[in-house]
């Protein structure tokens, strides 16, 4: 079996299925790598998230490393698109490209052996798999961020992480428009958190966990250790899972004084590419879970790598799937399915539409967890009509 062709679809979809989240519209790029056999195999990067239209010249380029090749080497190709891309892709957009490529090798060669990939991973380990709600913005007034929870646990959710900052629905839903932050002051910052969960664990109890988003790890300027610490004293009484991305990523010391000093486990990595980035952030003590990006960090092999890595540091692991849509999200649940070291499961509950579209099997919470997926490789599809209902809309991709 060889490889003939590589080609890149790009779709784009208005996620409607959350009512707390603006029904924006948000796009993916799909990888097809086409053999002269009847298998062919999709993957999906994380780059094709925020720059979509860029994606295919950049696909078009790794092309000549993949044809007349034999798609089931799948360590040997993916070695050759690093060694190709040696000057400019140890990170960032080449990386991402390289994870979409491999993880549609991994498809393919599933579907070649007619199994799914958990089973090529060594075989699944749990029956059933934690998964949280991805719930974005935490909302105001407190009746909102209260009826935002009573949405996810209707639907089986057992854990949502919500934002540090407080934000007020837009009055359309149905354009694209970005939340903007409440804008309170300093001072009450703190006591405004406190009140939030007050209100969340009196209306819950203990039938919902919770996590929080300080979504420092992409902002011009993000807060200084002693916020971050004031957040974590202020939130632990309420028994978080965990506080993702409480501080940039370039202070990798402020993560090891934070951590020494908070009573919530840290979390944080979903912009990271590679060992070697996820090194600095494991030794140095950073986090207590990591949170790599399967369409973005090098692909399927690459996060076993980090994951392993991590578990030597006692680290485990929620692997992050925020800007997943299809082939991406179905690699991350089949190595969920695969490893003992996964915690969590982020599933954005507001793409189910396109999501129940391009995986074969159904992702269905119950009881805050999912069962293991079964169609042979990663379980999607690209359908004509797929293409058809999410027709690319250019310039989609999501700005910071």
């Amino acid at each position: 079996m060889k490889i003939t062709d590589v080609t890149t679809q790009l779709l784009t979809a208005r996620w409607t299925d959350d009512p707390s989240f603006p029904q924006a519209l948000h796009s993916t790029a799909i990888i097809r790598i086409q053999t002269d056999s009847e298998f062919e195999g999709l993957g999906e990067l994380t780059w094709g998230y925020f720059a979509p239209d860029a994606v295919p010249a950049m696909v078009d380029y790794f092309r000549p490393v993949l044809i007349g090749r034999d798609p089931l080497a799948i360590t040997q190709l993916t070695r050759a698109l690093i060694d190709d891309s040696v000057w400019w892709a140890r990170s960032g957009a080449g990386k991402s490209v390289i994870s979409g490529l491999e993880l549609a090798l991994w498809d393919l060669k599933g579907k070649a052996f007619n199994v799914p990939v958990w089973q090529l991973l060594g075989g699944a380990v749990r029956e059933r798999i934690p998964v949280y709600a991805s719930g974005g913005p935490s909302l105001w007034p407190l009746n909102n961020l209260v009826r935002k929870i009573e949405h996810y646990a209707a639907l089986g959710y057992r854990t949502a992480k919500l934002s540090t900052n407080y934000y007020e629905l837009p009055p359309a839903l149905d354009e694209q428009v970005r939340m903007t932050a409440v804008a309170f002051p300093f001072s009450r910052r703190l006591e405004v958190l406190h009140e939030g969960f007050t209100r969340l664990r009196a209306e819950f109890g203990d039938t919902m966990d919770f996590a929080i988003d300080g979504h420092q790890g992409g902002v011009p300027n993000p807060i200084p250790v002693s916020e971050a610490v004031g957040i974590a004293e202020t939130l632990a009484p309420f028994r978080l899972r965990f506080y993702e991305e409480p501080l940039a990523y370039t202070n990798l010391d402020g993560y090891a004084e934070l951590r020494s000093r908070a009573q919530i486990p840290l979390a944080g990595g979903e912009s990271l590419c590679g060992l070697d980035q996820f090194h600095d952030l494991i030794t140095k003590g950073g986090v207590d879970v990591i949170q790599p990006d399967i369409g973005f960090v090098g692909g399927l092999q690459e996060t076993v790598r980090i994951m392993h890595h991590a578990e030597a540091h006692n680290l485990s692991t929620a692997i992050h799937t925020g800007a997943s849509m299809g082939p991406s999200l179905a690699a991350s649940w089949h190595l969920a399915a695969a490893s003992y070291s996964v915690d969590w499961l982020e599933h954005v509950q507001a793409a189910s539409s396109i999501q129940r579209d391009l995986l074969v099997d159904e992702f269905k919470v119950i009881d805050g967890t999912v069962g293991l997926p079964s169609a042979p490789g990663l379980g999607v599809r690209l359908t004509p009509e797929i293409i058809d209902k999410y027709r690319f809309v250019p310039s989609s991709g999501e700005r910071t």
